[in-house]
């Protein structure tokens, strides 16, 4: 019989907390057949960003004194003022609980084993990424509800790994250190719609438009029909468009899997556990980016259904403890669903 695992949260770290493109490649699900077989498959994922730290009241004529409730863009009177938050177009933004961030991916993923031995992955993103400020302040004048919409191809992923098997009566042991870099084939450069045509910030660009570099390492326990997995990475990334640099990043997880098998064909697999995402700042024009970076814990629940060669799986993430740097928007839901279909080589 076909038996299958998940084998959760492939590791490659994006790098930057930024909404954006915080965890873009590590936040999708890979699936590993215990005979190691190559898959093709389509995924959708969905995050959303809503609700600060603290608020104010502050209008046009007292900006000056509420800096932690406003955008960090330059302003005229803060010479040293540094960027960022995702609103382009020139906009300041008074953070308010109408606003919100949602990024939603459908991507392409190909998986190939070969030889039982070596794994090799690719992702494909299109990126949909909408933002909306309830109230942003075009100096003099105030003006509200702005909605702000990019979408084109995302950077290609691609990675390697080798597959190390440890067998015993009773239990087996998969030791999978490999490593991933991202390509800035994505779209990084899009303009906004208004007269003045501005390049739509970094942080919501589909692409970042620069290298990326993560050495990582997946391990696996089994026993009879359960299991545990873990996995660390770390990702590092060159200076991309606009001299826009996202900051190193480090993910971990730990998660528990059930297998149960319904009429000899029917492969149902619940899983559970956290996720641990941390990165430092960005840097703009070399820069540290005050309102960027941090760490959140995510819990974690997931299910995989299975029959024969095709896997549906859907996965949701829920942030239980999040520390941002400054008054950042907060992480909120996570959600992945994908199917799967595997053959051999």
């Amino acid at each position: 019989m076909k038996k299958i695992i998940l084998l959760s949260l492939v590791l490659f770290a994006a790098g930057s907390f930024s909404p954006a493109n915080a965890c873009d490649s590590c936040n999708f699900f890979e699936y590993s057949l215990l005979q190691n077989k190559s898959y093709f498959g389509l995924f959708y994922r969905f995050r959303d960003f809503k609700d600060y730290k603290s608020f104010s009241n502050s209008t046009t004529s007292t900006i000056r004194n509420y800096p932690a409730q406003l955008s960090t863009k330059l302003l005229p009177w803060e010479k040293d003022a540094v960027m960022h938050e995702p609103e382009g177009n020139n906009l300041f933004v008074q953070k308010t609980k109408q606003d919100f961030e949602t990024y939603q991916t459908i991507e392409a993923r190909g998986n190939f084993t070969l030889d039982n031995k070596w794994n090799f992955t690719f992702l494909l993103p299109y990126e949909f990424n909408k933002v909306y400020y309830e109230k942003y302040l075009d100096l003099p004048k105030p003006v509200r509800d702005t909605t702000l919409f990019v979408q084109g191809w995302g950077d290609l992923t691609v990675a390697g790994e080798y597959i190390h098997l440890i067998y015993n009566p009773k239990s087996r042991h998969t030791i999978r250190p490999g490593f991933a870099i991202t390509l800035p084939t994505g779209q990084a450069l899009i303009k906004s719609t208004t007269e003045t045509q501005d390049y739509f910030d970094p942080i919501i660009q589909p692409g970042k438009g620069s290298f990326s570099f993560t050495p990582r390492v997946n391990y696996q326990w089994f026993l009879q029909n359960h299991g545990v997995n873990v996995g660390l990475s770390y990702q590092w990334s060159t200076e991309g468009e606009q001299e826009y640099e996202f900051g190193n990043s480090f993910n971990s997880y730990a998660l528990y899997f059930h297998q149960f098998t319904v009429k000899e064909k029917l492969l149902i697999v619940p899983s559970a556990g956290f996720y641990y995402e941390q990165s430092n700042k960005d840097l703009y024009q070399k820069e540290l980016q005050d309102l960027t970076g941090g760490d959140v814990t995510f819990a974690q629940l997931g299910l995989d259904l299975n029959l024969t060669q095709t896997t549906f799986s859907i996965i949701t993430q829920l942030p239980v403890f999040q520390n941002l740097n400054g008054n950042q928007i907060l992480n909120q839901n996570r959600f992945s669903v994908g199917i799967i279909r595997s053959f051999k080589l």
